[in-house]
């Protein structure tokens, strides 16, 4: 178990808002003799270097190192949807592999706060998570190239056909492989902040 150690507008540092201490090494040293509170004592420091992102794959052998791919290689197909900043569509990558391509708009968001999503999905890599694929920033509109939901949003899904009919232990499935994912986002100390069925 990793801990994050945030600072008080007093100085001082805790883990817990409940106890905190004037110095870190007070702090490590306190914890290293009893966990309270914590889920286990500290023993050891997280050594840089030691902490490796999982392997994400991509859409090639020569894209899992290098995200950047080539636009041409990209056909875009079908709109799934519209937001604020862009668009999402069915695309095909090579000819031979479906992907769903984020677009973003020119000018209406900053591109650097668009790419920090991509930047984000580069860390992650979970089952019940959408999986980056790659990016296209070298011109506009930039594109972020991820897996595509085959039955479309989960919304649509639970309205149409087979998904009007789902059993009340399918449902619960679907929930059940939700909350696996988000408690893999927070394993990782991220939160999901707009989860929804739309």
């Amino acid at each position: 178990k990793h801990y994050k150690i945030p600072k008080l507008d007093n100085g001082h540092y805790y883990i817990s808002k409940l106890k905190s201490f004037p110095t870190l090494k007070e702090l490590v040293e306190y914890y290293s003799r009893q966990a309270e509170g914590l889920c286990v004592r500290l023993t050891e420091p997280c050594k840089k270097g030691q902490i490796m992102a999982p392997e994400t794959y991509g859409l090639s052998y020569n894209t899992v190192d290098i995200w950047e791919i080539d636009r041409k290689s990209i056909q875009l197909s079908k709109k799934l949807g519209t937001g604020q900043f862009g668009e999402v569509y069915q695309g095909l990558w090579n000819g031979t592999t479906s992907v769903a391509v984020k677009t973003l708009k020119p000018g209406t968001m900053d591109t650097s706060d668009f790419l920090r999503e991509a930047q984000l999905m580069k860390k992650l890599r979970h089952p019940k998570l959408i999986q980056l694929y790659a990016v296209c920033t070298t011109e506009e509109p930039i594109y972020i190239i991820t897996e595509l939901m085959k039955n479309g949003s989960l919304l649509d899904y639970l309205q149409k056909d087979k998904g009007t009919t789902l059993r009340v232990s399918d449902q619960i499935e679907m929930s059940a492989q939700v909350a696996s994912g988000m408690a893999y986002l927070e394993s990782q100390n991220y939160i999901h902040r707009d989860l929804a069925a739309r």
